[in-house]
């Protein structure tokens, strides 16, 4: 007789699922690849994913891919009138493209994830598009999801890295160690520099807004191609980025009770 899984494990592998495929949302995910990143038995994965499929969460292509669902749509529509955290950090993220010139992302914690929330660029005319809005990637991969696993706590940046392990290769060859490498000089610098992994020629700086514990709310991020982004030109974007992700932070602390209504 087949034993059922508890109902608790099943949404929360429902939702790893969901996590997966939103990760690459114009390409889609294969039945396999999602099986080998997903660390879960073939049968389970395609008895979710038909789950997911007939509620509307996921839907399937004609060449067997996945993608988000109509329902998914649905709920981040309705979801979207009761977060205003976007809207409260725009003027913050103008402002540090207008001065730096560069692409300025606004990046939040989803499980294992960072997710994009906002991305505006400046008048530097070789434009870095690296990331959309709505994108989500391992926590590390980026400069604003470096700066959020490095100011985690120690325990929960292990398990972050750990969970993540499988898909590090996908980002440049990174892996566990050059991650941890990452992280250390982030801690020891008081921002995050990562430069190829994502993209290559790429290079971005960010820094971490914290609460009143210390534990990361979100990220701010200037990204441009390596070759603008020298010592002077990082000193630059990093002293317009610290005295703006301060100048969040201070509003956010004090109105934290307030970003869902």
């Amino acid at each position: 007789m087949r034993t059922e899984a508890p109902a608790s494990q099943t949404v929360a592998r429902a939702m790893e699922l969901l996590r997966l495929v939103s990760s690459s949302r114009r390409e889609g995910m294969r039945l396999n690849d999602i099986v080998e990143i997903g660390e879960l038995s073939k049968p389970t994965v395609y008895r979710l994913l038909k789950e997911l499929v007939n509620c509307g969460l996921l839907m399937r292509s004609p060449d067997k891919r996945y993608f988000l669902g109509q329902f998914a749509y649905e709920l981040g529509l309705s979801a979207s009138a009761h977060f205003h955290l976007r809207e409260m950090c725009q003027p913050y993220v103008s402002r540090i493209a207008q001065e730096t010139g560069d692409t300025v992302f606004l990046v939040v914690r989803s499980g294992p994830d960072s997710f994009c929330l906002d991305r505006q660029t400046g008048n530097y005319p070789i434009k870095v598009f690296s990331v959309e809005v709505g994108h989500r990637q391992p926590l590390g991969i980026g400069a604003g999801g470096l700066a959020l696993l490095s100011w985690l706590p120690q325990d929960e940046r292990e398990a972050v890295i750990a969970r993540n392990s499988v898909r590090l290769s996908m980002y440049g060859g990174l892996d566990e160690r050059r991650l941890r490498r990452l992280v250390e000089e982030a801690r020891g610098a008081g921002h995050s520099r990562i430069a190829d992994f994502a993209i290559p020629g790429v290079t971005g700086v960010g820094v971490p807004v914290l609460d009143r514990v210390g534990v990361p709310m979100l990220a701010l991020s200037v990204t441009s191609v390596s070759a603008r982004m020298a010592p002077s030109h990082q000193g630059e974007a990093l002293h317009v980025l610290c005295q703006e992700a301060a100048k969040l932070q201070g509003l956010l602390n004090n109105t934290a009770p307030a970003l869902r209504k």
